[in-house]
């Protein structure tokens, strides 16, 4: 099954979602391990830049935080209990 275009509010393949940067971007998984296919699916990805790609998975900088943007995303379309059978796991503290 390919990829679901992100419903993530404010991404877009033209600029990196955290900094606005343009150029060569990569696509993240917001959700990663075994939902990393699930994210897919669920269209919760965004176009990160170079930079900002390395920082979050060297770093950890943002991934908290697009996690909870990503539950936000999906629960305004589908509700709280469709994320929890299909994730089972809460971002949103």
């Amino acid at each position: 099954m390919s990829a679901k275009q992100s419903i993530i509010p404010g991404d877009s393949a033209e600029k990196c979602f955290l900094c606005g940067r343009n150029g060569l971007l990569h696509v993240h998984h917001c959700l990663h391990g075994r939902n990393r296919a699930v994210a897919d699916r669920m269209g919760l990805t965004v176009h990160l830049c170079v930079r900002c790609h390395t920082r979050l998975h060297d770093n950890g900088e943002y991934d908290r935080e697009l996690q909870a943007l990503a539950q936000e995303a999906y629960e305004k379309e589908h509700g709280r209990a469709e994320w929890m059978e299909r994730v089972g796991k809460n971002y949103r503290g």
